[in-house]
């Protein structure tokens, strides 16, 4: 698949009933449990949930980048300008990474490679996909690493992964993924190890070069704060599936799935006095190895019956708001807690 124009009639990426079988020495890992989500140009879709719920899967099923021994279900389809990707060679899938769809991963430190400089990082990316010459790629590398706010880029452009603070590093991060102006970009939760006025600046930063590029983006996160201010609509996955999703201001004013409630009820509030206890989810989420019938969430749930643990619930719109998807055979109604 080479570069091509947008397809405005269709979304820009496209997924549909996506499974991923991961195979371990305890057995197959259900990471992604028929995902479905659909994503337009210059829009931003927050993925947030619980660690191990699915969601850095989710983002390498895209990209292609799963283990070897990993396995796509029968019939999952991940359309990208309608083309449907699964049934990439890896070739072609070579092709349109970085060029089409980038990623800016967790951790910059372990993503970035330790014995190359910054500079060679996002040549090597030019020089490949662009087929530039060292020097244009040089040069243009100084430039993304400016407009990625890279304090003296001249100087850093030459330096390791190491020599670079947290923010520094992932900066540089996200100078490799838009080097070949991608289309989508997936940020992986691309703020956890940042402090807080660091991580502000971080966000900003794509969110400015978002609208500078039109590209459509993906913010893993599991900080639903974060998700409500920067993203257009947001999915809420559980157990590798997803439980509910729709417009930030929708998911915060009238979130229907009691696991979205106690995900935002989890939230500490700066209006609450001191020594207040925080608000936890009674038990653990469960063990992706085992095969799940009903609701994942039925054994955690102050509204579960009986139906909950033998009736898996489809992910249906509410009869009120059609862009208002619900997994819960018994959802919340009213105002949001």
């Amino acid at each position: 698949m080479s570069t091509s124009a947008i397809r405005p009639d269709i979304p820009l990426l496209k997924v549909l009933n996506l499974r991923t079988h991961l195979p371990t020495e305890r057995g197959i890992v259900h990471a992604a449990d028929g995902v479905t989500f659909e994503l337009k140009s210059g829009k931003t879709l927050a993925v947030v949930g619980e660690s191990g719920c699915g969601k850095s899967v989710l983002c390498r099923a895209l990209l292609g980048l799963l283990p070897k021994t990993a396995i796509i279900g029968e019939g999952s389809g991940i359309f990208y300008n309608g083309t449907n990707l699964v049934e990439l060679s890896e070739k072609a899938y070579n092709k349109i990474r970085a060029q089409e769809i980038a990623m800016i991963f967790q951790d910059p430190l372990s993503s970035l490679n330790p014995v190359m400089t910054i500079g060679r990082q996002i040549a090597e990316t030019l020089i490949y996909h662009k087929k530039m010459k060292p020097g244009a790629a040089r040069r243009l590398a100084i430039d993304l690493l400016q407009s990625a706010g890279v304090p003296g880029p001249k100087q850093r452009i030459d330096q390791y992964p190491h020599q670079l603070s947290g923010g520094m590093r992932q900066r540089a991060a996200i100078a490799i993924a838009l080097a070949c102006e991608p289309k989508l970009l997936i940020a992986d939760e691309p703020t956890t190890a940042l402090d807080v006025t660091v991580q502000e600046g971080i966000l900003d930063l794509l969110g400015q070069l978002q609208a500078k590029r039109q590209m459509a983006m993906i913010l893993v996160t599991h900080d639903l704060n974060i998700a409500a201010a920067r993203a257009h609509d947001i999915a809420v996955m559980y157990a590798g599936r997803i439980v509910e999703q729709a417009s930030a201001a929708t998911l915060f004013s009238d979130s229907c799935m009691p696991y979205t409630r106690a995900l935002k009820n989890s939230i500490p509030r700066i209006d609450s006095p001191p020594h207040t206890p925080l608000n936890s989810i009674n038990g653990r989420p469960p063990n992706l190895l085992r095969p799940i019938q009903g609701c994942a969430f039925a054994p955690r749930c102050s509204r579960t019956r009986e139906l909950c643990h033998t009736d898996r619930p489809l992910l249906l719109p509410e009869p009120e708001n059609r862009r208002h998807l619900v997994a819960c055979r018994y959802p919340l109604r009213g105002a949001a807690l």
